[in-house]
């Protein structure tokens, strides 16, 4: 089998990995990969002929082409390429193309392995003198391949973002806007990366070369989502990460490490990104991060303690967002957390009762037992909750 390298400078490789030098003359190469990108691998004799060979007489270009199909089937096997007197055919396992691989992988949401294919546009520096068919054929795959490619890079990159590498999210949105600089979506994730590696000034810039040249070349400015990335990022002094010293955080100009968020606990951030989206796109007016301290065995008083406040803090944001079910809810949890702990805890269960409007044992909004078992769960280490609190 030939394995054809093709998502950047062209080469053809066999199973065992050498490359022969015959292999990788131009016109074999053009037409072991123009045979693999058409229809069921076939063309007649006379369309390659004219495709390479049409500067020559007749009689030399059918003769460079069986001297040239001679080699293929050399090394791709008897099996691989087949022709008979008007048609040229690859069967399936004599020759393989990356681009195939790509388009599994994406199929198969791999992203990593999709990226790690690309490493240049199509047949990067390739061309054949005197074979302008062929080149316009290979402008056309370039184009092809060229989005395809920024597409997997663009979704790898949303995937580092979502584990918290920013690093490695930013530079894959260099490589993608670097494949194709036209590419608005390229653009704002490479934005997207530096502001969140703390480089805001370096996002702007980036904005302001492409839409300078846009003007410039094209008379025309970014779309409008690329401008209001824009006036988010130049407004929102949140995109900042913290600095630290963390291996896998991006550099700033000054060569200081910064720190991806949450180190160490990327399926802590893939929810809450995942959490974040479905509120934008059901449009929820806020999203509550609440959190609880760790450690066994854990003292009730500072369990019971710290868990209240954060559902009282949501309780008092909901009451400005509106949501009366929800803050019934979490005025009932408050109740429920103090009235189950010390005495001193259980005196402060009467204002939340009364702001939620029920009782120390609250049923409003679907709190009732569901919603005591994971309670249960997690203060186990507190004194039994006495009858009547839940």
């Amino acid at each position: 089998m030939i394995v054809c390298r093709t998502l950047g400078p062209v080469q053809a490789i066999l199973q065992d990995g050498s490359a022969p030098a015959d292999l990788q003359w131009a016109k074999n190469l053009a037409l072991l990969v123009y045979l693999a990108r058409s229809p069921e691998g076939t063309r007649t004799r006379e369309h390659l002929i004219g495709l390479l060979w049409g500067d020559k007489p007749e009689s030399k270009a059918r003769q460079s082409l069986n001297t040239a199909l001679s080699l293929l089937r050399g090394y791709a096997g008897d099996e691989g390429v087949v022709s008979d007197s008007t048609r040229v055919s690859l069967r399936p396992g004599g020759v393989q193309l990356d681009t195939e691989q790509l388009e599994a992988f994406l199929a198969a949401r791999d992203f990593a392995a999709a990226v790690a294919l690309i490493r240049g546009e199509f047949l990067e520096g390739f061309g054949i003198k005197g074979a302008s068919q062929f080149d316009d054929w290979l402008a056309a795959e370039r184009e092809h391949w060229r989005r395809r490619s920024v597409e997997a890079l663009l979704c790898g990159a949303e995937l580092l973002l979502a584990g918290g590498d920013v690093a490695g999210a930013l530079e894959l949105g260099e490589r993608a806007l670097a494949l194709d600089r036209e590419s608005e979506a390229a653009l704002r994730a490479l934005m997207r990366g530096l502001a969140l590696a703390g480089d805001r000034a370096g996002a702007l810039k980036q904005f302001d070369a492409f839409a300078a040249r846009l003007a410039r070349e094209l008379g025309t400015e970014p779309a409008p989502d690329t401008r209001a990335l824009a006036t988010q990022v130049r407004l929102e002094r949140t995109w900042r990460l913290p600095k630290g010293g963390g291996g896998g955080g991006a550099a700033s100009a000054g060569g200081e490490p910064r720190r991806t968020p949450l180190v160490g606990r990327a399926r802590e951030l893939e929810q809450l990104v995942a959490a974040w989206i479905a509120c934008r796109r059901e449009r929820h007016p806020a999203v509550a991060v609440i959190g609880y301290p760790k450690g066994d065995p854990q003292p009730a008083e500072v369990d019971w303690a710290f868990a209240a406040p954060a559902q009282w803090r949501l309780a008092r944001l909901l009451e400005r967002t509106g949501g009366r079910t929800d803050l019934c809810r979490a005025y009932g949890e408050v109740a429920r957390r103090w009235a189950g702990g010390e005495p001193r805890f259980r005196a402060r269960a009467d204002s939340a009762a009364r702001r939620s409007g029920v009782a120390a044992r609250p049923r409003c909004g679907g709190a009732g037992p569901r919603a005591v078992g994971p309670a249960r769960r997690v203060h186990r280490d507190a004194a039994p909750a006495p009858r009547g609190a839940g």
